[in-house]
């Protein structure tokens, strides 16, 4: 068996979608037997400081985009609009306004059936996480990796 194939068969994503995850994440983490369960659980918590609650997205002049959306931030319910060329900006945008600050490293981005997947590696003073999203909406499936991300590194 070779090293690539060897790598593939103890990641979980893998063995859920046939699909292998970023070089860079696999290159950074221990494996070990992974469940799904587990997986989900270390790179895309529900749970943390950081709630989304509403996100909506319209059109604005000069290609950009209106982005609204509403979180819950421990006790408190904020709400944050911001006009930029995508999600991302205006998610971390909003993040950032709120207090809640976070560096997006590395971003990818991969279709598994109806949905799409996310992962990206996001740093908050000197400490770096890997989260991923999924949903049926890629733009949502990246404001869910962010949340993730978010989540992991604010706890």
């Amino acid at each position: 068996m070779n090293a690539l194939a060897s790598s593939l068969a103890t990641d979980p994503f893998f063995d859920r979608f046939d699909c292998p995850l970023p070089r860079t994440m696999c290159d950074e983490i221990t494996w070990q037997h992974m469940s799904w369960a587990t997986f989900i659980e270390r790179f895309s918590p529900t749970t943390g400081p950081l709630r989304l609650g509403s996100w909506t997205a319209g059109r604005a002049p000069g290609g950009r985009t209106d982005f609204d959306a509403t979180f819950g931030i421990g006790d408190t319910i904020i709400t944050c609009a911001a006009t930029t060329y995508g999600p991302i900006e205006a998610l971390t945008s909003m993040l950032h306004d709120a207090g809640v600050r976070i560096e997006i490293l590395s971003f990818h981005q991969q279709n598994i059936g109806d949905e799409t997947a996310t992962f990206i590696q996001a740093e908050h003073d000197g400490r770096r996480e890997w989260s991923m999203g999924m949903d049926a909406d890629a733009h949502l499936s990246a404001v869910r990796a962010v949340i993730a991300g978010a989540n992991l590194l604010h706890r």
